[in-house]
């Protein structure tokens, strides 16, 4: 159901968020290298808790490797429903990632002159927006999937240019450009796991059988969307500063909302 996927997803939205501040709190007080080693300690610990807690399941499958492998490539071909939802998804981690690798960089800057807790909290705030995945959740399974997609791109597009605006702050008081960076996080991340929830769902109603391989392309590609923001975030900083940063994010929601209207 589209709920308990809301749930899922706001989990782990909720994890990503939540791993900026926590590792910038941990290195201003410890060290970077405390960080690596807590996170070392509680997967190993997470590991051990999984393998004694977790049903044992033996799928019936006996397929190969490489053939589950080249199954994918036939799973992408045969099912528009997954590629257009995949594709969106990419679009819209690209935006969020462009926005939180480069915010740091705008926040440590004038008028806002934040230190690394300053920026930590910053974040933590960001991640209220997590909090109401359910709710498009609940939307797709009233069959809203379509218009809450929509409105989730227009959203993404809206809070970039909330935090373009407010990032333009020069001088003077800095406590409500402040505080629209931080309303333009929370709409950013509203948009982001709205999008990956609703997305989730259509695609888990494909194929029951080929659940598991459509749910790793699916996260697979929209983490590559992830990896190419973070990469575009550096470039377009150090090209146009802030209103490069914003620009380039907001150009992945346009496209998403481009592909929305030709579905």
């Amino acid at each position: 159901e589209g709920r308990v996927i809301g749930d899922v997803m706001s989990g782990l939205m909720i994890g990503i968020l939540l791993s900026r501040p926590i590792a910038s709190l941990v290195a201003d007080a410890f060290g970077w290298r405390a960080f690596y080693g807590i996170s070392a300690a509680a997967l190993a610990l997470l590991a051990v808790l999984l393998g004694l807690t977790l049903p044992r399941r033996r799928p019936l499958a006996q397929a190969r490797y490489a053939g589950l492998i080249a199954s994918l490539v036939r799973l992408l071909g045969q099912e528009p429903v997954l590629r257009h939802r995949a594709f969106t998804a990419s679009l819209v981690m690209a935006a969020f990632s462009v926005f939180w690798t480069a915010v740091a960089l705008r926040l440590s800057a004038p008028p806002f002159d934040l230190g690394q807790k300053g920026i930590a909290l910053f974040a933590l705030v960001g991640a209220g927006g997590a909090a109401v995945t359910p709710v498009f959740g609940r939307a797709g399974d009233r069959g809203l999937t379509r218009p809450a997609t929509i409105l989730c791109h227009l959203v993404l597009v809206a809070a970039l240019g909330l935090a373009a605006w407010a990032g333009a702050a020069k001088a003077g008081g800095a406590w409500l450009p402040l505080i629209l960076m931080g309303v333009s996080a929370v709409l950013l991340d509203i948009g982001v796991t709205g999008d990956q929830t609703l997305g989730r769902r259509a695609v888990n109603l494909l194929q029951p059988k080929a659940r598991g391989r459509i749910n790793g392309l699916f996260v697979g590609i929209f983490f590559i969307g992830g990896a190419l923001g973070s990469l575009l975030a550096g470039i377009a900083w150090a090209w146009g500063g802030w209103n490069a940063v914003c620009a380039v994010g907001a150009l992945f929601g346009v496209v998403a909302l481009v592909v929305d209207w030709v579905e």
